[in-house]
């Protein structure tokens, strides 16, 4: 009899260890590194702030609106000039300077890197951008030797890779102007953001009109990133085709105040009529 109660209670400790030696099973193997890689953060999964303009540095990057550019200013010009100003002995150099910087950014895109995820992130998001600018132009034969100052603001708009860009500049003594613009932007680089500008573009000294189709490649060099921080040089060579192929180039230093504000200040050159003139600028970007 005692024999048979300790049988049984042999067998009662037996089965639990031999059911749990059954139920343990190799983990799987983990899976394939390219299987490991999470999707981007989406807007919609982290909130507008974090996932666009990376508040606690959470999210990726995509969006942000591109834009800004320049309205020629000034410029009386003799009738009997040629129908293509950029052709110009005394201002071919110009236009070879606007094709120039249209084609580099083109060939630094081709070999740059991706850029950082929150810059991405920032890309996708809609977003706007008001710019307040003020300099003053120069320009022996259209204003004299004289200089005129200028008010600009600028409003753009937009998401991924489409945007718009509206803009007025008053001038006293030069030129006041209007100009809209159709953006087309590429997927930002790490060192490059850009994309085609198509539009109009209309301006005025006293009685004298030049208006026609604009076309150019806005772009900027990312010198330094800190999240949405960048100090940038933006350069922004633009062809206004009307009853003259009038050349513009402009360039500008950007430098952060705060992830929204920057500070901007550059200077550019172009044609009006024919007539080479050349001014400074500085201002501010707001981006929200």
């Amino acid at each position: 009899m005692k024999h048979t109660i300790a049988a049984v209670l042999v067998l009662c400790l037996a089965l639990p260890a031999r059911s749990q030696e059954v139920m343990v099973r190799e983990p799987p193997p983990p899976p394939p590194d390219d299987a490991q890689v999470s999707p981007p953060l989406r807007t919609s999964e982290v909130g507008y702030l974090e996932g666009c303009f990376g508040a606690g540095r959470t999210g990726v990057a995509p969006l942000g609106i591109y834009g800004e550019v320049p309205i020629p200013i000034g410029g009386q010009s003799s009738d009997a000039g040629p129908a293509i100003s950029g052709l110009k002995d005394d201002k071919a150099w110009l236009f070879v300077a606007v094709l120039a910087a249209a084609a580099l950014p083109i060939v630094i895109y081709a070999v740059d890197r991706p850029a950082p995820r929150l810059v991405l992130q920032h890309f996708r998001c809609p977003t706007m951008a008001l710019d307040l600018l003020g300099g003053a132009d120069n320009g022996h034969a259209a204003l004299g030797r004289g200089s005129y100052g200028l008010v600009s603001t600028r409003l753009t708009l937009g998401a991924e890779h489409i945007g718009a860009d509206f803009q007025y500049d008053a001038a006293a003594g030069s030129v006041s102007a209007f100009s809209t613009h159709l953006l087309l932007r590429v997927t930002p680089r790490d060192h490059v953001e850009g994309g085609l500008a198509l539009g109009y573009r209309r301006s005025v000294l006293g009685n004298r009109r030049q208006e026609g189709l604009e076309v150019g490649l806005p772009h900027r060099y990312a010198l330094w990133r800190d999240g949405l921080q960048t100090v940038a040089l933006e350069v922004r060579p633009l062809l206004l085709l009307g009853t003259r192929i009038e050349p513009s180039l402009e360039t500008v230093f950007v430098f952060p105040l705060a992830d929204v504000l920057h500070a901007r200040i550059g200077g550019r050159v172009y044609t009006f009529a024919g007539d080479l003139l050349w001014g400074l600028l500085a201002g501010f970007s707001l981006t929200l």
